[in-house]
C-alpha cells in the first residue's frame, strides 16, 4: 500500500499539471519496471481512482500513457473512451483493446470528435467503415477516405458519396485511393459535373447550351480516360470492367454515339464492343470477333441490332478497320490519324448528319492538338536553372 499512500499524499497538495506529470511517471514505471502482482494491482487501482479527478489534464495524461499499451487495463481504456472528445480520441485512435463490435457501436453513437479518431485508426474494418459512412459527418467521411489503411468496400464508398459527394475534399480523397472502383469514380465525375454546372449557371460566363456541351465533353473525356486506364488489366478484368461501365452509363442515359466515337478515335475498341454486347445481348467475345472484320455482313447485322444511328455506320466501320491489328495502347486523347479518317468517312453522309459530326470531330481535333502540345512542352521543359520558355499549358476543361 506504500505506493498508494505516497501518491495520494502527493496528489492532495499538487496542482493539476503536477498530478498529471506524477501520473505520467507512475504509468512509465508500471509499463517498464518489474513490479510484483500486488504492486501492479495497486498502480491500477490508483489509475482507476484518478479517472475521477476533476482536471482533464490528469485524465489526458492517463490516456496518453496507456493508449498504445496492449497490457493496459481494459476498464480504464473503456472509461477513457467515454470521456470528452479530445481525451476519448486518444484511446479510440490508438488502443488495440476495443473489439470490432465495440468500435462499430461507437462509430454509430459517438460524437464527431470520437468518430474522427476511429476513422484515423490503422485497423478500420469494413463493418466499422460502414458504420462511419452511415452516421459520420462530412469531416469524418473525409478523414476515413484519407486513411489508406481503412477497409473501404465499394458499397461503403458509394454511401459516402451519397451522403457527402458534394464536398470536393471527399471526392479528392476517394480519387487518390488506388482501389477506388469505377462506379465510385463515375459518381465523382457526375458530382463534379453538377458542381461545375451550378457554377456556370450562377456566374453566367457561359451560355447554357455551351456550358452543357463543355460539361458533357469533360465528363466523356473522363469516362474514356478511365476505360483506357483499365486497358492494361488482365483481359477478363478489362472486359468485365468495360461491361460494368457501359451498364452504368446506360442506366444514367449517358451511353451516346458521340461517347463511343470518342473512345474509338482514342484507340479503344473495347467500349464499343461492350456497348454492342450489352445492347444486343450478345457475348462480348463474339462481338469482339465480329468487330475484327467490320466489312463483313455480320458487322452490319450487329450494328443494326444495336440501334446505333445508321448514318454513322461507315464512320465506325472506317475506324474499326484502322484499329484492326493495331498494337497501340488506348489513350485518353484523340489520335490525329483516326480523327482525320473519321472526317473523311463523314464526307458521304447526308448534310445534316455530316455537319453535326464535323462539329464533334472539330472538338476532338482540338483536343488532340492540345494534347500533342502538352507532350511537346513536357519534353522540352527547361532545367530548373534555365529561364522559362513558355507558361505551362493548363487543361482547364480539356
Amino acid at each position: 500500500m506504500q505506493i498508494s499512500q505516497d501518491f495520494f499524499a502527493f496528489a492532495r497538495e499538487a496542482s493539476a499539471s503536477a498530478r498529471a506529470a506524477g501520473l505520467a511517471s507512475l504509468i512509465c514505471d508500471y509499463l517498464h519496471m518489474e513490479l510484483t502482482d500486488a504492486e501492479t494491482a495497486e498502480v491500477e487501482s490508483i489509475l482507476t481512482i484518478m479517472l475521477d479527478d476533476a482536471s482533464p489534464l490528469v485524465r489526458r495524461a492517463i490516456a496518453e500513457g496507456l493508449a498504445r499499451e496492449p497490457r493496459a487495463p481494459r476498464h480504464i481504456i473503456h472509461a477513457l473512451a467515454a470521456e470528452q472528445s479530445e481525451i476519448a480520441a486518444i484511446v479510440l485512435q490508438h488502443s488495440d483493446l476495443f473489439l470490432e463490435a465495440e468500435l462499430g457501436d461507437l462509430a454509430l453513437t459517438a460524437p464527431v470528435g470520437a468518430q474522427m479518431a476511429i476513422a484515423r485508426r490503422a485497423d478500420v474494418s469494413a463493418s466499422v467503415a460502414l458504420a462511419l459512412a452511415e452516421t459520420g459527418a462530412p469531416c469524418v467521411l473525409i478523414e476515413l477516405a484519407r486513411n489508406s489503411q481503412a477497409d473501404l468496400a465499394e458499397d461503403v464508398m458509394l454511401r459516402m458519396m451519397e451522403r457527402a459527394g458534394s464536398d470536393g475534399r471527399l471526392r479528392e480523397a476517394l480519387l487518390l485511393r488506388p482501389e477506388t472502383p469505377r462506379s465510385v469514380r463515375l459518381l465523382i465525375a457526375e458530382a463534379v459535373s453538377l458542381a461545375l454546372g451550378e457554377f456556370v449557371k450562377q456566374t453566367g460566363w457561359l451560355a447554357p447550351e455551351r456550358g452543357e456541351r463543355v460539361l458533357r465533353d469533360a465528363r466523356e473525356k473522363l469516362i474514356v480516360s478511365m476505360n483506357a486506364q483499365d486497358a492494361g488489366e488482365e483481359q477478363g478484368g478489362a472486359a468485365g470492367a468495360a461491361l460494368s461501365l457501359v451498364r452504368h452509363l446506360r442506366a444514367q442515359g449517358q451511353l451516346t454515339p458521340g461517347l463511343l466515337l470518342r473512345s474509338l478515335v482514342c484507340g479503344d475498341r473495347l467500349m464499343l464492343a461492350a456497348a454492342m454486347a450489352d445492347l444486343t445481348k450478345q457475348s462480348l467475345p463474339r462481338v469482339m470477333l465480329i468487330l475484327d472484320d467490320p466489312d463483313a455482313t455480320s458487322f452490319a447485322a450487329l450494328y443494326g441490332r444495336s440501334q446505333l444511328p445508321d448514318g454513322l455506320r461507315p464512320v465506325f466501320r472506317t475506324l474499326l478497320n484502322a484499329l484492326a491489328g493495331s498494337s497501340s495502347t488506348p489513350g485518353d486523347a484523340p489520335q490525329p490519324r483516326l480523327v482525320a479518317l473519321a472526317r473523311k468517312a463523314a464526307e458521304d453522309l447526308p448534310d445534316d448528319q455530316r455537319q453535326r459530326l464535323l462539329v464533334l470531330l472539330g472538338r476532338l481535333e482540338m483536343e488532340s492538338a492540345r494534347a500533342a502540345s502538352r507532350q511537346w512542352a513536357a519534353r522540352h521543359e527547361p532545367e530548373a536553372d534555365d529561364s522559362p520558355m513558355l507558361p505551362p499549358l493548363s487543361p482547364v476543361f480539356g
